[in-house]
């Protein structure tokens, strides 16, 4: 019985997906990052440089499986460049997505869903 409880667990694991690969510029800075965390308003982008807070930027978004990458318009609304990057605090940018079509806006949000993001403890970096 055990033997069946396990392998029904496993088979009913949610499967981790590959992060979205995320290139933003910002001027002349250009910089690259990844995200699973986001929804059809914003998004966390990990990466060792971000963009100061209230930064224009533009993005292009890679998520695994798609042919081309997303393209977006966006402002940083939390910035982390010099504390230490953890769980509470990581190193990156919040993203709000500026100026976005309703299409794109459902597309995100049922990726969202299935990255599991929505309602994400990281969602108030990016809204």
């Amino acid at each position: 019985m055990a033997e069946n409880r396990e392998t029904f667990t496993k088979e009913k694991a949610p499967e981790k997906l590959a992060a979205c690969q995320v290139t933003f510029s910002s001027g002349d800075v250009v910089g690259t990052g990844t995200s699973t965390h986001f929804h059809e308003k914003g998004m966390l982008i990990l990466c060792r440089n971000p963009i100061p807070l209230n930064g224009k930027v533009k993005l292009s978004l890679h998520f695994p499986g798609f042919k081309n990458p997303l393209e977006l318009q966006g402002e940083v609304v939390w910035s982390n460049i010099y504390g230490p990057s953890d769980s509470l605090s990581p190193r990156g940018m919040g993203v709000k997505f500026l100026n976005v079509e309703r299409d794109m806006e459902r597309l995100l949000g049922e990726l969202a869903e299935q990255y599991g993001a929505l309602g994400s403890i990281y969602s108030c970096y990016y809204t």
